[in-house]
């Protein structure tokens, strides 16, 4: 019956348009997270003509905010609905017009290429299940049995449907495979950057050596870069607000009861009551559904506090409350074991989070209803005074990336504030910090900034050119120094520069002190052992660098990874050619987008 819920499952999502389960692709990743919306009827796209509905979108909407829930225990902030919606729509986007493309291309499953996979191929779903396994491997008698099971009618309906469903998207799929092709050197490159060590001996010309040399940069040359780059200094449209938030976090009662609660919970625990259904009753965090069991657990993997007071007690004590950045905790030690020579703890724990009372957050949110329909009524000035409301201002800022300064990434407010006039006043929306109130205060039209406000950038970054460049003019000197016979440490004495040598390092290795610097690494990689190279330009500066020892091309080793090496290359190169594909076709398409209607 599991077996059967779970295929009935897999094929209404890919029956629905828009939760295409193309599982497993090395192309496509169609998973989407999302939150919760009010049910709403209409369109919320047209692409290409094709109509998605509103309903369509609130479905994979609503289950994937039960996925968010299950995963992390919490509500999403108001950021991540933002960010998950977003990405909803870009995968219906997606799916739609691979859907489209497949319809356009003929492709879809025959009936006896599904014959062939129900018999010869299983769909890797049911190979995984337990119905069809025997000690944890897939039991091709077992599956054969089924076959043969009269009763089973129905269930095979529902692999045949899949089959029929996700078979197209397969040969979808083949196709861009077979546009890829990944060469013998391609391998052996890989290889090379993968696992080729080098270590080497270098010295720095610092560019801030430079720092305080007298520097003249003129008007010509600060105009001549301006000029140059005058796309660098555009800016979009920005806007300014006044805003009053009323906070919802916890106050001070609110803190006092959740304290109070905790030592209630701990008498009720040490007075007998069962812990696991304290735990499951009370209990903030995923644990609650296994009664508050941890598990095992080492010292080093729990917050201090919390790992000092389970570490000592007893096997059934009950302690706490213990406070944590997470809250607070009742903490039940059920056993403890030793395990390849340390010692460790097994316990079961009630949190109690801090937060606000469902009071506060009514207070707060009634507060603001009341201050925005008074600033609507009598302006903002008047309400903000006769409420002795603390309102701040913000500077100018733009729409990008959501971020309103003082408040967060927050999307919907900054939607209201690019969506409406200037002196239009919000409604009450809800933030992480609280309910803000806001005040569109003034609007600044898209520009380019003028010379004179970016002209102590120009002049910074030119300044900073030049510094390099004697860098470079010292660097060079240096170099003829070692040609002549002078070793790095002498130079380095001498000169105060940087000397240092590094561990083995790979061509894809953060290397500190250097970063993934890739002209240091390109250089040190080029060079044959013992052989210095001419001063390089790298990010800090001008580096003079010497190969110590490089690792040797290893034929066996090679032999042994190329495969996976190679099948890597070939996602790799699978994912490219579609996305370039998909930006072809996306920007080809009419894409009607109505989300402004419902968020």
């Amino acid at each position: 019956m599991a077996l059967m819920e779970q295929m009935r499952e897999y094929t209404k999502a890919i029956l629905i348009l828009l939760v295409l389960a193309f599982i497993g692709t090395i192309i496509f990743d169609w998973g989407m997270d999302v939150t919760g919306l009010k049910q709403k009827q209409g369109v919320i796209a047209e692409i290409n003509g094709q109509e998605i509905s509103i309903d369509q979108f609130w479905r994979t909407y609503q289950q994937e905010l039960e996925n968010y829930r299950r995963q992390y225990g919490t509500e999403p902030s108001q950021a991540t609905q933002e960010y998950l919606r977003n990405q909803v729509w870009e995968a219906m986007v997606r799916d739609v017009l691979v859907q489209q493309e497949i319809q356009k291309r003929g492709l879809k499953a025959y009936d006896e290429e599904i014959f062939h996979y129900i018999v010869n191929e299983p769909p890797e779903i049911l190979k995984r299940d337990s119905t069809f396994m025997t000690n944890g491997q897939f039991d091709r008698a077992k599956y054969e049995a089924a076959l043969r099971n009269p009763q089973a009618e129905p269930f095979w309906k529902n692999v045949e449907d899949y089959l029929r469903a996700i078979l197209p998207f397969q040969k979808f799929q083949d196709e861009f495979a077979s546009l890829v092709y990944v060469t013998e050197s391609e391998v052996r490159e890989e290889y090379l950057k993968r696992y080729q060590k080098a270590k080497v001996e270098y010295l720095l010309v610092d560019a801030n050596r430079f720092a305080d040399a007298e520097i003249e940069i003129s008007d010509d040359e600060i105009k001549a870069y301006y000029n140059e780059h005058k796309d660098e200094f555009k800016e979009p449209e920005k806007r300014k607000i006044d805003y009053v938030i009323y906070s919802k976090l916890p106050t001070r009662h609110d803190t006092a009861e959740v304290e109070q609660l905790a030592k209630d919970l701990l008498l009720r625990a040490k007075s007998g009551e069962d812990f696991a259904e304290l735990a499951g009753t009370y209990s903030a965090d995923n644990s609650a559904s296994q009664g508050g069991d941890l598990g095992f657990f080492k010292r080093g993997t729990m917050v201090k506090p919390f790992e000092e007071a389970a570490f000592g007690a007893k096997v059934g004590d009950i302690v706490g409350p213990v406070r944590t950045r997470y809250g607070l905790h009742i903490i039940k030690v059920t056993d403890r074991k030793r395990e390849n020579g340390e010692e460790m703890v097994r316990a079961s724990h009630i949190l109690l989070k801090f937060e606000a009372s469902p009071q506060t957050i009514e207070a707060a949110r009634d507060s603001a209803g009341y201050l925005a329909a008074l600033a609507k009524e009598e302006g903002w000035e008047k309400a903000v005074e006769a409420e002795n409301a603390p309102a701040q201002s913000t500077p100018f800022f733009p729409e990008g990336s959501g971020f309103v300064p003082g408040i967060g990434v927050e999307r919907e407010v900054s939607r209201f504030v690019f969506r409406n006039d200037v002196g239009s006043i919000s409604d009450p929306i809800e933030t992480e910090q609280g309910f803000v109130v806001v005040r569109i205060a003034d609007r600044q039209k898209a520009r380019t900034k003028s010379l004179e406000e970016v002209r102590a950038q120009i002049e910074s970054l030119l300044k900073r050119e030049k510094q390099k460049a004697l860098a470079g003019d010292f660097a060079r000197k240096i170099k003829k120094d070692i040609d002549n016979g002078e070793s790095f440490e002498v130079i380095a004495k001498r000169d105060s520069l940087e000397h240092k040598t590094t561990d083995p390092f790979t061509r894809n290795d953060f290397i500190p002190g250097i970063g993934r610097d890739p002209v240091f690494i390109g250089t040190a990689f080029a060079l044959n052992t013992g052989e210095i190279s001419e001063p390089v330009e790298g990010m800090r500066g001008y580096y003079i660098i010497k190969l110590l020892e490089k690792t040797e091309f290893d034929e066996e080793d090679y032999k042994a990874k190329a495969d996976l090496i190679r099948q890597d290359l070939e996602r790799r190169k699978q994912q490219q050619a579609f996305a370039q594909w998909y930006e072809n076709l996306k920007s080809k398409a009419e894409i009607k987008d109505y989300r402004n209607q419902y968020f």
